[in-house]
This record gives C-alpha cells, structure tokens and sequence, in this order.
C-alpha cells in the first residue's frame, strides 16, 4: 500500500501551497487512476488534468511512468487534513509528487499571444514531415540539451493527430552561460524570460496553450523514480500541442530562433515527458 501524500513532518516544507503534480506508474491492466482521483476528491481536492505517459522525449531513455496529474485542493486547511488523514492505493508501482508555486504569465499576454495565431496558421502551412538526420541536425543548431536518435525516430513515427501534452521539468543553472561570458543574469533569466517567453508564443501562435507553469523544488515523496526525472527541480511547464508533430514547426515561428541562445545559456538540464489523454 503506498502513501500518496508525505508525512506531518512535512508540512512545513509546503508552505501553504494547494497545487501538487504527480508522476505515476500504476500496475498493469485496465488502470485509469480513476480510484486515485477518486479518494483525491474525498479529500477536496480537484484532479485538474490526467495525463497518460506516452514516452521520455528528453532525457534518460527509459520509460519509467504511465500517467501524471495535476491535483488542487480547496485551501490548505483541506491538504493538513487529507495528510492527517492519509490517501494510499494499492495501485501504485513508483511515485514522485511535488507542491507547485503556479507562475502563469498574465492572462493579456496569453490573449495577444493567441491574436497572432493566423500568423502561425500561414507560416506552418504546407510543412513536410522531416526525417531523423533533419531533425539532428535542427537540434544541434540550437545546442545544449537535446534528445537521442532513438528519441527523435520515435517521436517521428507518432503521427496521431489528437493533441499532445508535453511535460518540462525544468532546471537551470544559477548564472547563465553565454557564449561570450559578458552577461551576468541568472540561469532563470535567461531561460524563463528571455527564451521562454518567445518559446510560449510560438507555441500559441501553432494553436497550442499553456497548461501549468510553476516552481517546484524537492519532491514531497519519491518511491522508485526513474533515472529521467529523479531528484529535485526548480520549475515545470505543461504545454498542450495540437498535435505531436507540431512540436518540430517552432523553428519557423518569428523570434524563436533568436531565443534559442538563452535557452541554451539558462538551461543546466530538462526532462520532457510526451503525454496524451484518454478520450473514452
């Protein structure tokens, strides 16, 4: 039987926060989570999205989660209880959970990003499927952390056309690293502001959305975590993309090339996790 919530002695470390993403691997069969969502919302908390866990895109290789959550309770009074309480499943193979800061950006700045969408509509008309060196070659133009052959050849042969949700653990270093050496802003800076703003719009601009930024930390509990997410992260972005494929059409989005330099400056490590939901 395994604990989904940490222990009393870790109250403090959530610092009244009310949002918590989870990574599961939930034993095999016909397992929706639906009992775990379940006994969340004994608890007043609302599961916000469940995602099934397709494969790592970047990252260790190996698989290690079936699906994730988003889960908000009510107010903190709700999270001290459902600890007290507890909320177990026998379900469960491996966990990791964290207590998120959510960061959104404001929400006129998500609706001018969303004017510009006809822009991207004509710029990413009539694009060719790339194949697995083109596609290299893309990611070692823009450096830093990239995925494997491996991982581009599978992500190539996914070519299901309902929307795809792409899930960024996020660290970065503590000063950036520029080429030049000249610039002295922070790792977050560079990656959060000066890349991450013009990678969100390109991603608006395709007809995707955002789902959940936020700042994390350590996680609340940990049992059996793969090799690609384990540990501590400062941040995490959920992207909803209209289809996998689009995640290869960034490139031609205004600006987003002239970003990738701070992406590469701010960004010590990532994990992407691609997922998808069960339209049943």
């Amino acid at each position: 039987m395994q604990q989904l919530l940490p222990n009393r002695e870790a109250l403090s470390t959530i610092e009244n926060k009310t949002l918590f993403f989870y990574f599961f691997k939930l034993k095999k069969g016909d397992n929706n989570g639906a009992l775990i969502q379940k006994q969340f919302a004994q608890h007043q908390a609302k599961c916000l999205h469940w995602f099934n866990c397709e494969y790592t895109f970047i990252g260790d290789e190996t698989d290690g989660w079936t699906h994730a959550a988003i889960f908000e309770f009510s107010n903190f009074s709700a999270v001290k209880q459902a600890i007290q309480k507890g909320i177990n499943s026998e379900e469960v193979e491996a966990l990791q959970a964290f207590a998120v800061r959510p960061t959104t950006p404001p929400k006129f700045i998500l609706f001018l990003f969303k004017l510009l969408r006809p822009i991207g509509t004509l710029l990413n008309r009539g694009a060719k499927k790339l194949t697995v060196s083109e596609v290299l070659e893309m990611f070692e133009s823009e450096g830093g952390i990239a995925p494997t052959k491996n991982q581009i050849t599978r992500h190539l042969q996914n070519t299901r056309t309902s929307k795809a949700y792409m899930i960024n653990l996020l660290q970065s270093y503590p000063k950036a690293k520029y080429e030049k050496g000249n610039d002295s802003v922070s790792g977050a800076t560079a990656y959060y502001k000066r890349y991450g703003l013009p990678a969100l719009r390109s991603l608006i601009m395709q007809g995707g959305d955002l789902i959940l930024a936020g700042r994390m930390g350590e996680p609340i509990i940990e049992v059996n975590a793969p090799k690609a997410t384990k540990g501590s992260w400062e941040g995490i972005g959920i992207m909803e993309y209209p289809n996998p494929s689009i995640l290869f059409s960034l490139e031609k989005m205004p600006g987003y090339k002239k970003a990738l330099k701070h992406r590469d400056a701010g960004l010590e490590r990532t994990a992407l996790i691609i997922s998808k939901k069960d339209l049943s």
